[in-house]
Formats: C-alpha cells, structure tokens, sequence
C-alpha cells in the first residue's frame, strides 16, 4: 500500500489518510454487494427451479389428465361401438353431445369408416370431395403397431374449419379384432393454446408449447411455430432441449440457457403415458428482475454510505489532520529557519492534544537553547556550547588530561594608549580587535578560553579533538599577525595610534574540562603549559610568533623560522628554546614580513630614562641612557649595561613643555657591545602622539 501511495505521489498525511480509510471501506462494501447479489441470485434460481418444476409438472399432470380423458372417451366409445350397435343417427347424437362438453378446444368427436362414411359432431361443412379415409388420423390409425390403438397426429389444416388441428385417434375392431373404424377427436391447436396459457398462465415474457418426443411443435403461442420442429430454431436453449427431449428417459429436465442473445431459463415434462412433451421457458431477467432492482437500490444506499462516510472522514480528518499540519508548518519553520511563534492551541485531550503540548514544551526548550546558544557563545566558542548543550554530563563538574596546543596574545602598548582615549573608546577598538581575531580563530577551530584584559587566551585540540592542533595553532597566529595591517590601517584612519600584538604557544598536557563551582563555571584548561605560553608570549615583540619546542616537533615540516634561541624563563628550571617563526606551508601558505632594526640616527642623542617592566609595572630605578637612533618603529638606545632581550622596557623623553616626560613603551630586540656601552636596539610598542614632533624638537633635524 505504502508504494502505490508513493507511485500516485500521494504525500499529505490527510490524503493517506482518507485513501487508507476509504478504499477499505468500499472495496469491503464492493465485496458485500456482489457476494450478497451472488448469493441472492443463487437463491432465486435456486427457488425458481423449483418453481418452473413444479409449474411444469402442475401444468403436465393437468395436460396429462386432459389427454387421458380424451383417451378414455375414445376407448369408452370404441367399446360401445363394438358392444352395441348403434344406429348412425344415434352415433351423431352421441358425438354432438360429446363435441360441445369436451370444450371449445375440440371441434369435432367423429368416426371414419373404411367405406368412406363419416359420422360427425361438427356442423361445419366439409368439401364436397372429402374423403376420411385419406386424412393423417385415419391414416395414422392404419399405421399403428400391433397391441398399439391409439395415437396422436402432427398438426394439419382441417379440411372443416380450416385452422391448425391435432387429432387424438383411436382405432376400433370388432371382438375379433375386425376393423372397424377409426374414432377421432380434433384439438383446435390456437384454441388449445390460449386454454393451456389461462389455465397454466407463464410469467410475464414466458412461454409455453406441447411438442411430440421426436421434437414436432403441437401446440405454440405463434402460430407460425405449430407443425415445425424444435431443433429448427438455433439457439443453445432450443438445441439443448431438442436433444434432451428425445431422450425418452429422460421425464424433466431445467436449463439456463441463452435464446436470442439473452439469458433464459428453460425446461420440459412429458406427459406421462403419452408421447407429448411440455415446453416451458422464460427471459432470465423477467425472473430476476426484483434481484436487479434491489441490486440498484442497494448499490444507491452503498453510494449514500459512501457519500456519508466522505463527509465525516473529511470532517474527521480536519479535525485529526489540522493540528498535525500546524505542527508541520511549525516544525518547518523552526528547521528552515528557527523562526519561533507562540505556543499552538490545545483543543482536545486525546493524542493530538498530547502531542501538541509535548511540541510546545518541545518548543519552548528549543526557545530557550537557542537562546543559550546565542547568549553563551557570545562568551564561549560555539563547540563548547554545543557540548554543554548536547551531551548528557557537558554541565558536570570534572576534566580529562589531553595534549592541546595553547596560543596567547597580547596587544603590546595597549595599557598606556587607553590612558588618551575616552572609555568609549577603548572599549570600541577592543571589540572590534576582538572581533576580527575571533573570527580567524573560530577558522582554525580554537576555542577562546578567555580575554584577559587586551590578551586571548585560545586552545586548539579540545573540547573537539583535532590530531593537527598544533598546525591550526600556528597558522591562526600567522593570520592574526598578518590581520593586524588592516586593523591598523583602520585605526590610523579614526586617528588612533597603530598597535602591535605578540603571540606565544606552547604545545603540551593540560587539565581540560569544566572547572568551577555548582553555581558558577566555566570550560578552560589548567596546567603548567598555560604558564609557558604565557612566558613565551612575554618574550614575543609585536608582530612576532613565538613557539616552544614541543610545537615545532610537531610541525617542522610545514614551517619556516628566522631562528631560536634559548631564554630563561623565570619559574623554569632549564632554558627553553623558542622559534621566531617565519611562514607556515600548510594548509595555507602565510608569511610575515621581515622586519631588521633600522632608524634614523639623531643629530643629537636625546638623554632618556630606561624602566625595566616587570608585570607592566615600572621598575623602582631606571637606568640612564641615550636615544642615538629613531623611527616610528624601531630605536636604538646606549646604555651603560645590559638588559637582556624581550624584555619590555619604557624610554621615557624629557618634555620641555611639561615636567612630566613623554613615555614610550618598547621590547628589547637585540644588543651590541660598543665603545660607549650597550647598543640596544628596541622595537617600540607604543608611541604617544607628540612623541615624534619631541624628538623632532630634541634633535634639532627632521626625523
């Protein structure tokens, strides 16, 4: 049933519905009717067979007796003729008496005598040339086996009346089997035949005929038919009993059989102790044509029930189907496009009422996770808020130790730029710096743990298992590197001061999971990693990509480095080597710029304050120093000792407008040993706006 649905593109659940309802009802209907027509039909014929026997044989038996009595008239009358000799007159007297009670079938009682005389009851008049003695009764009589004295001839034109006739015969003898004559009753075949239909009357449209073993038609209703033969007349019905009526054992027998294109229903019986055979047929439709009508009647209460059943199925189905189709409509809305609408109407207590308040409540929970969803991933990625909200135990406390790749940057002069903006303003180049960096990182599929302060706390490899994390590491760093130009170009646009970011990652085993309180909690990572990214970092210049050991193993076949060197860490034993990296190969081939030291030098060094920073707090004594060099980037600064490299450091410039000096935030890139002190070379982080028109004025020469 399913495939012929699907083959008549049957796809509403209504239109399954009333097909899946309705044809079983009237292919159910359908077969009620026809078996109960079947049966019906059966039964009547059933019945009238036994009807048409017993009419047949009512109408036999009367046949039957009527012939006997002719018969036995014809022996009483042959034996007074041989027992007493009666005059002629008196012979006319007997047969005229005869002729008018035997009724208005028989037209004549007579006797043929061999000298040609004929003594009959009969007032018409016959030729003048008649002679008995070549009529087909007296003739017949002749002709009658020896023991065999009486008969019954085929139908002629009598020479009196002129009409179709019959004659029951009777030879007469003497005691000593003499011959006599011959004793006659003539049947007026029209008038018999009315007689038998009054007295016998068929169904409408039925017939009936008398007709001789060997198939000679006696008595008929047309005219035309008396004399000929039944096996003339072609149609089964008629062969049928041609064949079966000289079969002399044979007393009845019924058929239904076709007569002229249609169905009729057919039989015979013999007269018994006679050679005539009764002939009843009538059409089939006549006999079951009350079956045909109730038929019709019942086929129109059927179309009635079905109209009726209709009606209610559609109003059933309405009822069924409009609740389910407004959850349908919801469904698809939500699915296409998670467009919400108020909860459905519940209007029944049944399953649907059910289910529609199970879609409500279905609903309203997927209301509120997509709520979450967009209110929480607003502060975590969209893989952690999946796995809290998809998988059972995502809000239980507890973690799991797993190898992640940890990256963290940091905007470089980012603290004393906010000292000259407005808050408004700070916090708009924040988002919008984070803006564009979370969405490279959700690129690379790293999940933010944090911002902290201008930082980005970012692992790659969990909560989503990634075999290649250290490679989406290293690649998201490259592209945030090379992002910044834009997000610089921008900000020199809006009149804000260029920034750079430093980036450090770390590859090794953390704590990751769930971490908190019942009440409050948060997905991130814990472990003595985070504190090596966070050290590395520390050692990153803007625009630089630091990367530790662990990392590089992992992808030193998909990266080029400037090179490394071996830092000291503090809160690490050993020295930790790190890679100043140059470009990734995979999956995207990305290269940051080179960027050597240069500046130009000044036609007088500017005498300047150097502070060590430590945590981005000044350090209690600054060491004194010469600017010899400058440029927007790079500076280089003479010093009576050392500060070892990465460190961040502050120049500050003596402003001659202002007691206060002009800060500059810069990390140590390189130093060289010369004959004044120690040549460092900073790249700056952040130069306050006035810085180059003051340097300008110290140095007495355009920068």
């Amino acid at each position: 049933m399913t495939c012929i649905l699907r083959h008549l593109g049957m796809k509403s659940l209504r239109s399954k519905f009333f097909l899946l309802i309705l044809v079983p009802v009237i292919i159910v209907l359908a077969f009620l009717e026809t078996r109960n027509y079947r049966t019906a039909r059966n039964l009547l014929i059933e019945q009238m067979d036994k009807t048409a026997r017993n009419y047949i044989w009512a109408a036999s038996e009367s046949l039957s007796g009527n012939i006997s009595a002719i018969r036995t008239l014809l022996r009483l009358e042959a034996i007074s003729e041989n027992i007493t000799a009666k005059s002629d007159a008196e012979r006319h007297r007997l047969f005229v008496t005869l002729t008018r009670r035997l009724g208005p079938a028989v037209t004549s009682v007579y006797m043929g005598y061999p000298d040609g005389r004929m003594i009959r009851g009969a007032t018409t008049a016959l030729p003048a040339n008649y002679d008995p003695r070549l009529r087909p009764w007296y003739q017949g009589a002749l002709q009658l086996s020896e023991g065999t004295m009486d008969g019954v001839t085929s139908p002629y034109i009598d020479a009196g009346s002129g009409h179709p006739t019959i004659t029951f015969f009777r030879k007469v003898v003497h005691a000593d089997q003499s011959f006599v004559g011959v004793l006659g009753v003539d049947i007026d075949v029209e008038v018999a035949s009315k007689s038998l239909t009054a007295e016998h009357p068929a169904p409408p449209g039925g017939l009936k005929s008398l007709v001789k073993s060997d198939g000679t038609i006696l008595i008929h209703v047309d005219p035309a038919m008396v004399g000929t033969n039944i096996n003339s007349i072609d149609d089964p019905l008629h062969k049928h009993l041609s064949k079966d009526i000289r079969k002399l054992e044979l007393a009845s027998q019924q058929y239904m059989e076709k007569r002229q294109d249609t169905m009729w229903f057919g039989g015979f019986h013999r007269a018994e102790g006679t050679d005539l055979v009764l002939v009843f047929m009538v059409p089939a439709d006549s006999i079951l044509k009350p079956l045909n009508r109730l038929h019709i009647e019942m086929i129109g209460f059927g179309t009635a029930l079905v109209v009726l059943l209709i009606v209610l199925l559609v109003l059933m189905l309405r009822k069924i189907t409009f609740p389910l189709l407004m959850l349908t409509r919801s469904a698809v809305r939500i699915s296409h496009n998670g467009s919400y609408q108020d909860p459905l109407d519940v209007n029944s207590r049944d399953e649907v009422g059910k289910l529609t308040r199970a879609f409500n409540s279905m609903m309203e929970g997927l209301r509120q996770r997509d709520f979450i969803r967009e209110t929480f991933g607003r502060y975590v990625t969209k893989e952690v808020v999946e796995q809290l909200l998809e998988t059972p135990d995502g809000l239980k406390l507890g973690g799991e130790s797993r190898e992640v790749t940890i990256m963290l940057s940091d905007l470089r002069g980012f603290t004393p730029l906010t000292e000259h903006l407005e808050p408004d303003q700070v916090v708009n180049l924040l988002n919008r710096y984070f803006g564009e960096m979370e969405s490279i990182i959700s690129v690379h599929q790293g999940t933010i743990n944090e911002f902290l302060g201008d930082a980005i706390l970012t692992f790659f490899g969990a909560p989503v298992h990634h075999a290649d994390h250290a490679q989406k590491a290293v690649s998201c760093a490259v592209a945030m590197q090379l992002a910044m130009r834009d997000f610089n170009t921008r900000n020199e646009a809006i009149g804000l001061s260029p920034l750079s970011m430093g980036i450090g990652i770390n590859t090794g085993n953390v704590i990751v999971g769930n971490i908190g309180s019942q009440n409050r909690a948060k997905y991130g990572v814990v472990g003595h990693t985070i504190n090596l990214t966070s050290r590395v970092e520390g050692s990153a210049m803007g625009g630089q990509v630091l990367i530790t050991e662990s990392t590089f193993e992992k992808i030193r076949l998909n990266i080029e480095t400037r090179g490394t060197r071996t830092i000291n860490l503090k809160g690490v034993d050993q020295g930790v080597t790190i890679y100043d990296v140059k470009a990734v190969t995979k999956p995207t081939p990305l290269e940051l710029p080179d960027e050597e030291p240069a500046a130009d030098s000044l036609a007088k060094p500017i005498p300047v304050d150097v502070h060590v920073m430590e945590n981005k707090e000044v350090g209690a004594e600054p060491m004194q120093g010469l600017l010899t060099s400058f440029s927007p980037t790079w500076a280089c600064v003479i010093l009576s000792g050392e500060i070892e490299i990465a460190r961040e450091v502050r120049l500050d410039i003596p402003n001659p407008a202002s007691e206060k000096p002009v800060g500059v935030y810069a990390r140590i890139a390189s130093l060289n040993q010369g004959p004044k002190g120690f040549a460092h070379w900073v790249r700056l982080s952040y130069l306050p706006p006035e810085t180059e028109h003051l340097i300008q004025h110290l140095s007495r020469k355009p920068i």
